[in-house]
């Protein structure tokens, strides 16, 4: 029995080891290029998926979500600009994500194509990459979920409130 316990428990340990890192969705500020580790979109769990993508039909394991979306900030609101198929994707383009709101039958302010972000409550804290050569002139972020209570506010970088600016520190 005991071998038996140490089989399943090596099987998943080895699954977790091969998971594959997400393509990021964009945060556009002015000037910076931000890399989002957290996807707000799938919060609205949308009925009907950009570019009718499902996880059994994700251009890749790099790519569940079969889309990337592009955010943006101006004057401290944070906006849908525009959502576009993956890298891995063999096909090129981007949705019309105002007829995608529409489909999914779903309320939403516009502004310039774009759609205001009412639904976005995240704290979004800073990837601590300091031993990763690769990463150090890029920014990612992401929900926090792996810092403890004490780190948190050292590494919180944006506080966004039904899609409103509450906190930047992204220029620290």
């Amino acid at each position: 029995m005991k071998r038996i316990l140490i089989f399943i428990l090596l099987i998943n340990l080895t699954f977790s080891v091969f998971a594959t890192g997400q393509e990021t969705d964009l945060l556009i500020i002015e000037n910076d290029t931000i890399f989002l580790k957290m996807f707000p979109l799938e919060k609205l769990e949308l009925k009907k998926r950009p570019f009718n993508n499902t996880r059994a039909t994700a251009p890749s394991t790099g790519c569940w979500r079969g889309y990337r979306a592009i955010w943006r900030i101006i004057d401290n609101k944070l906006y849908l600009e525009k959502i576009i198929r993956c890298y891995s994707d063999s096909k090129k383009g981007e949705l019309n994500i105002t007829e995608l709101f529409d489909n999914n039958g779903i309320d939403f302010k516009e502004n310039n194509g774009m759609i205001f972000a009412e639904w976005v409550m995240e704290d979004f804290y800073k990837m601590d990459f300091s031993i990763a050569k690769f990463y150090k002139d890029k920014l990612y972020l992401y929900d926090g979920w792996s810092l403890k209570k004490k780190k948190r506010e050292k590494f919180l970088k944006l506080k966004i409130e039904n899609g409103i600016i509450r906190l930047n520190k992204l220029k620290e």
